[in-house]
């Protein structure tokens, strides 16, 4: 470590035990994508059809190019309190949330990158607001006639920071261009198979509420008696006899499922197509009718974001040279470094110069110095001596301001 005009003593000291090096979070592996294999049997049980059939070998498709949905970076949470610490988990509920719709994987928040990012998720909020109402819309109530209110957080995350961590966890974005899956469900409750229209969106609430947590929306037939008619194609899970009535809804996406009561509980056979190709099928048998349900939501979302995922084009990651401007104490000192050790982009920080003027770190990054500045703009602590507007457009920062040795510059909040 070079030291210019020196400081005190104990400013020198901290300094030197920095230079050694501070080793943040070891890095990760890149996360799987966590999809069950689907499941192709030689036929469905109860099927006339050979639903089960493997369908031809499709040819591989390009990869979609990445779209922000603004919708897709906020969640509620409900809280049960007003408390700080209550506002501060449902926060930390929230960006998990955002986390498993932007990437399409369940399993993202146990990414050791997001892990660690989950203590600071308030810092990459860009909007909070609570509202209360009446706990469900059938207007249930307490005894005595009293209504049950709950207190809803609608919690809205920067979009260019959370790509950045994403990124930065070697994580895959699913883009926002998501189709909005056709449901054709038939269910034999023991009186013969029917299908499920728009007239029954209680059967299928279960499958439209975890699509939202998965940031996919279903579209349910209107139940004309043409789609009635439909019900035997629906039964055999023939895609193709589907696709014209898809096709009427200006769209080429669909989900088909066929439920029944088996041994185990009610069993359910799912296929999810899109322009005549099929993406995935996969069996589910559950005790619960509802949770059986759901997991038409969750296979659709698992295939799609197996398909369509990307990384996203961030910049690489690599070790950084900066100046931190406004040092004058140790307080300060040990604020950055504080700071930085924190920071989940961040995996080492070296201290490489101490002057008056300025303290010099060099840093281990997971994303580009211009990912780095991203995420110290929507923090507490480091700015960019600039005050160029980030870019919405391409997750990318504006080249952060350097001095005569081309070394990026930031000041203290």
């Amino acid at each position: 470590m070079h030291v210019g005009t020196p400081l005190n003593p104990a400013m020198r000291l901290i300094a030197l035990v920095f230079s050694l090096s501070l080793s943040m979070l070891a890095r990760p592996a890149v996360a799987q994508d966590s999809v069950p294999n689907a499941v192709k049997p030689a036929s469905a049980p109860g099927s006339s059809a050979n639903p089960g059939a493997p369908s031809d070998t499709a040819a591989p498709v390009a990869k979609p190019r990445a779209v922000r949905d603004p919708a897709l970076y906020q969640a509620d949470v409900t809280l049960n309190s007003q408390s700080d610490g209550e506002r501060q988990n449902a926060t930390v509920q929230a960006l998990t949330q955002v986390i498993i719709k932007l990437t399409g994987n369940p399993q993202a928040p146990f990414n050791p990158v997001i892990r660690k990012s989950l203590g600071q998720a308030s810092s990459l909020v860009s909007q909070a607001a609570a509202s209360t109402a009446p706990s469900d819309s059938e207007g249930n109530t307490a005894i005595g006639g009293v209504p049950i209110y709950k207190t809803t957080l609608r919690v809205s995350f920067d979009p260019v920071a959370v790509d950045l961590l994403i990124a930065g966890a070697g994580l895959k974005y699913w883009t926002g261009a998501r189709p909005k899956p056709m449901l054709w469900l038939a269910i034999d409750d023991g009186r013969g198979p029917r299908i499920v229209s728009a007239q029954q969106l209680n059967v299928v609430k279960p499958l439209a509420v975890e699509g939202l947590n998965r940031g996919l929306h279903f579209l349910l037939p209107a139940g004309t008696s043409v789609e009635q008619a439909a019900t035997g194609a629906i039964w055999n899970l023939d895609a193709a006899a589907l696709a014209p009535l898809t096709a009427h809804y200006q769209n080429d996406t669909q989900l088909l499922g066929k439920m029944y009561r088996s041994v185990s509980g009610w069993s359910i056979w799912w296929i999810l197509s899109q322009g005549g190709v099929e993406i995935a099928r996969w069996p589910v048998t559950d005790a619960d009718p509802q949770r059986a349900i759901a997991t038409g939501a969750d296979g659709a979302a698992d295939a799609l974001a197996k398909r369509d995922a990307v990384y996203l084009p961030i910049g690489a990651g690599g070790s950084y040279l900066i100046d931190v401007i406004g040092v004058a104490s140790q307080a300060d000192f040990l604020r950055v470094m504080e700071y930085l050790q924190n920071l989940a982009i961040v995996q080492k920080a070296s201290v490489v110069e101490v002057t008056p003027d300025h303290l010099r770190l060099q840093l281990d990054l997971r994303v580009s110095v211009r990912g780095f500045r991203v995420m110290a703009e929507s923090g507490n602590t480091l700015r960019a001596m600039d005050d160029s507007p980030i870019s919405p457009e391409d997750g990318a920062a504006p080249v952060v301001v350097t001095d005569d040795s081309g070394v990026p510059r930031f000041g203290l909040k």
